[in-house]
């Protein structure tokens, strides 16, 4: 059954839901910062990606000797969570490994996504649990799309410690081999819908731990922490009014990978009762 959390403090209140452990809404008492979900546009404000980011070649993986067919992103964003803890401010999801999740992924799992607000920040943390017998490989990421109602353009992202950057391209959703140098003003970089005509952008290992998403002439401001992921992601298309900032653990393949898990690039793997947890946040500033 899908059912809808609500977490509130004196600055913020957050909505989740249970299907996909989704954030559906985070708000002060004026402004939405969630793009609000559009099935005409995009049909999902946050889906949770697990267990792979970004698409695999010909959408399916292998592992010992096994095929397995695998959408874009992974499945846990179409599962329904298990809502383990409450309260006034703090949230905590669980999905289970069983049946069905058996089908595409042939592990044993516990996969927690826990919300926390603390003043004007939401800490959203992922945890996945091996809770089989053998190794476990595995990628999580977060996939945020924030309001932008004057158009993504008019937007520029501040990252705290780069001045340049590179940008691994992407051709139908899988690296190239190709990268573009891109050099930002004093650590800025401006969106530019024509950019994302191109692919989505792809950083990988950057030296910021966070950045700031900010309108051009002042006004709403968030900044996004991701202390300790891989990569990171920004998305939209053209004359959209969202724009997704997204902390992955994992990344998307290359083309024509052969498709085996334990050699995917920025694979997890954990042991038998190994937990893998990383936490990321979202801080209005304004």
């Amino acid at each position: 059954m899908n059912n809808t959390v609500t977490l509130q403090n004196e600055k913020l209140t957050a909505k989740i839901s249970s299907l996909g452990a989704q954030l559906l809404s985070l708000r002060s008492e004026k402004t939405e910062y969630m793009w609000q979900a559009d099935k005409n546009v995009w049909g999902f404000t946050a889906p949770v990606l697990f267990p792979v980011c970004g698409s695999l070649n010909g959408g399916h993986y292998t592992f010992g000797k096994k095929r397995y067919e695998m959408p874009i992103h992974g499945f846990a964003r179409f599962k329904e969570f298990e809502v383990e803890n409450l309260t006034a401010d703090k949230a905590c999801f669980l999905l289970k490994s069983d049946s069905d999740t058996k089908k595409s992924y042939p592990f044993d799992f516990e996969l927690r996504i826990c919300f926390e607000l603390s003043l004007n920040r939401l800490d959203i943390t992922y945890c996945a649990k091996n809770t089989g017998n053998g190794k476990m490989y595995f990628s999580f990421g977060g996939h945020e799309g924030y309001s932008c109602p004057e158009g993504a353009d008019e937007y520029f992202i501040k990252f705290e410690n780069d001045s340049s950057l590179t940008r691994h391209m992407l051709e139908n959703g899988f690296f190239n081999g190709k990268t573009e140098k891109i050099n930002l003003i004093n650590n800025t970089l401006f969106l530019d819908y024509k950019e994302f005509e191109k692919c989505t952008y792809i950083f990988k290992n950057i030296n910021s731990q966070s950045v700031i998403l900010g309108h051009k002439n002042g006004g709403r401001k968030v900044r996004i922490g991701f202390c300790n992921h891989t990569s990171l992601a920004v998305w939209t298309l053209p004359y959209r009014k969202y724009v997704c900032i997204e902390p992955w653990c994992g990344i998307s393949e290359k083309q024509g990978f052969d498709g085996s898990l334990e050699k995917k690039d920025g694979i997890i793997c954990i042991m038998p009762d190994e937990v893998f947890e990383r936490t990321h946040f979202i801080e209005i500033l304004g």
